[in-house]
């Protein structure tokens, strides 16, 4: 038979399993309980788990003071499941995105990709990370979060999208072209990438550095020369090395007026002559025993006024040497040249076998000296300081180098090796602005920041700042130690 109750309806209404009503006092209450088998009296008994509420006719249930400070404390991610995800780099590099205006870029040219773009470009910079490994930093970080895309990038999906990606080649050219076609001196970089794929058409056997004559590809980099900015690359057949390609590559970015510097290893007769056939403005170094440096030139040299400051030292320079519709310029750098007497005089102590004291009487006459030879109508200053920005370019180009022969080698559709190098592409322009922001920003009153710190310190050091996720929507900063914020107040940089 069925127990008649004596508690009214609008009690009974919140009585759950789990829960008990009492009435005390006139007035009830819902306490959670629960039932233990009692081993000694061998029967179950019930426990009281607490009040839960008092139960009133208008109000319903009421929840009780001691429960809801129960509630909030279960809230404290120190009674969780905790995650730690990098967030300062994440941050930092959302944020350089938004105010070089790349985000709306990406969302005009590749409004399905653009998120996927950003997700694999976090993965270049911040981890060098190549295919295999961009799953394993993508879940370890907050750009999921940042970027509103919670995908599961595994190995098939990234794969899928750089397909996607690289099959969008217009969108790639437009995107890569310049807002402005200026007059610009720009550099030039080119380097070798392995491919082991038969089915890449620009797979070609051709010399590298190894002399192995492997498949390859060769990639050709323009940069602003005065800013050092990457503006424009091209991929080509590895057995291409005319010149012809840089002129053909200038023409296709949509820049004019373009000035070529190139390294020591360019100079030739021949090359010289194919560039001006070309119309193409250059800078080339010479090699120290070049026939046409005028040496004579620098008997008075440092008793001259030509001189200027360049990174902490005087250089020296002597009038433009005019060779036909060429120009050779001469310059003395005495710091340099104490450095390599030095050096030699070394040599002969420790290698006498091969360097001696007449050796360096006659090479003496030329240490600590560059000369280069252009078409151009700049003066001496301004073509030292352009083609010194080299050095800091073939850096800036070995900082993604080392994961890129890596990740390429073994790609088989051309689509994805083209999605592939214009993430690699847009990862250069992230160091570029890391570059950019320790080169400008002082850290002492003599010096700036990019003498204490690499464009790797700088991102380790962003890395540092963790994020502590412990609900989906609770989430706290960690601490950052004293270096890094030292570091970011001086790059005026606030992560939050």
């Amino acid at each position: 038979m069925k127990s008649k109750t004596t508690h009214p309806e609008w009690v009974l209404k919140h009585k759950r399993a789990g829960t008990e009503l009492k009435l005390i006092n006139g007035k009830y209450y819902l306490y959670g309980v629960k039932s233990v088998y009692d081993k000694s009296v061998k029967k179950s008994k019930k426990i009281s788990l607490g009040i839960i509420g008092r139960v009133t006719e208008k109000g319903g249930l009421v929840p009780s003071d001691k429960q809801t400070l129960k509630a909030k404390s279960q809230k404290s991610y120190a009674d969780k499941e905790v995650f730690c995800l990098e967030y300062g780099y994440a941050q930092w590099l959302m944020s350089a995105f938004e105010s070089e205006g790349l985000i709306d870029d990406l969302k005009k040219h590749f409004p399905g990709l653009w998120k996927f773009i950003v997700a694999m470009v976090y993965c270049r910079t911040a981890h060098k990370a190549p295919l295999k490994n961009i799953p394993f930093f993508w879940e370890q970080s907050a750009m999921p979060d940042l970027l509103d895309w919670m995908e599961n990038l595994n190995d098939q999906k990234i794969s899928d999208l750089l397909f996607a990606l690289g099959s969008k080649q217009a969108s790639i050219h437009e995107f890569l072209k310049p807002k402005d076609n200026s007059s610009k001196t720009i550099l030039m970089d080119a380097t070798d990438i392995a491919l082991q794929s038969n089915k890449i058409t620009l797979a070609q056997k051709g010399y590298n550095a190894n002399m192995d004559f492997q498949p390859q590809f060769v990639l050709l980099y323009l940069y602003d020369a005065s800013s050092l900015k990457p503006l424009y690359y091209r991929m080509l057949p590895g057995n291409i090395r005319e010149i012809s390609a840089l002129q053909n590559t200038i023409k296709i970015s949509g820049m004019e007026h373009c000035v070529y510097i190139a390294d020591k290893g360019f100079f030739s007769a021949s090359n010289i002559d194919e560039l001006e056939r070309l119309g193409m403005q250059f800078i080339i170094p010479l090699k120290r025993n070049n026939e046409l440096i005028p040496y004579n030139y620098l008997s008075h040299i440092e008793q001259t006024d030509n001189y200027f400051d360049f990174a902490n030292r005087f250089i020296f320079f002597a009038d433009t040497h005019k060779d036909k519709n060429r120009n050779i310029d001469l310059f003395l750098d005495g710091k340099l040249k104490e450095q390599e007497k030095s050096d030699y005089l070394a040599r002969i102590k420790s290698l006498p076998e091969s360097y001696s004291k007449p050796s360096f009487n006659q090479k003496v006459k030329t240490m600590g000296t560059l000369a280069l030879i252009h078409n151009t109508q700049m003066n001496p200053q301004e073509v030292y300081c352009e083609y010194k920005n080299r050095g800091a370019i073939e850096q800036f180009f070995d900082h993604l180098k080392n994961t890129l022969d890596a990740s390429c080698s073994h790609m088989q559709r051309e689509e994805s090796l083209n999605g592939w190098m214009f993430i690699n592409h847009l990862s250069m322009l992230v160091i570029y602005r890391l570059y950019f922001i320790l080169k400008n920003t002082p850290l002492n009153e003599k010096q700036n920041l990019n003498h204490k710190y690499s464009i790797d310190d700088a991102i380790e050091h962003l890395k540092s700042i963790k994020k502590i996720q412990f609900s989906n929507q609770g989430s706290v900063i960690a601490e950052i130690n004293k270096a890094t914020k030292t570091l970011l107040q001086k790059m005026n940089l606030s992560i939050t």
